[in-house]
């Protein structure tokens, strides 16, 4: 198994943390998005999204998407830690707060990152005043 990844994106480092937590050791590959490796041929191959993180099981099976990454490990590591919870309401609370966390938090602040940096203006339009709203979005959701 490899996990390619880019350490510092928030996704990459869920999955990061959920393994440390599950104690779960996988070879990792970094991928340049910045350079756009994620957009070469050879990627395309392997990932539906074009995105990090991104799981290779073997040579034919990948799965991108951090939760999903983390649900497999999950499914796959003998544990008692019931990271996505145990009854089925704790399970309920877990995907309520990863829907939130992700919708009011992370979002806003990846669009935030990417239109006022115009990190990646050469692939796609950057809109400064998108950029400055989506920011205010994500500075009032830390303040929950």
């Amino acid at each position: 198994m490899k996990l390619y990844e880019v350490a510092a994106s928030p996704s990459c480092r869920r999955v990061n943390i959920f393994l440390k937590a599950l104690g779960v050791e996988v070879e990792r590959v970094t991928v340049n998005i910045r350079g756009g490796e994620n957009l070469s041929e050879a990627y395309r191959q392997m990932s539906v999204n074009l995105k990090v993180p991104l799981l290779e099981i073997d040579a034919e099976t990948h799965l991108c998407e951090s939760l999903a990454i983390c649900r497999y490990f999950d499914e796959i590591t003998t544990n008692h830690q019931y990271l996505f919870g145990q009854t089925a309401l704790e399970k309920a609370q877990v995907e309520m707060w990863n829907r939130i966390v992700e919708w009011q938090g992370l979002i806003p602040a990846f669009q935030a990152f990417r239109n006022l940096s115009g990190v990646y203006r050469d692939r796609e339009t950057c809109i400064n005043s998108w950029g400055k709203k989506v920011k205010s979005v994500s500075a009032n959701f830390c303040h929950c």
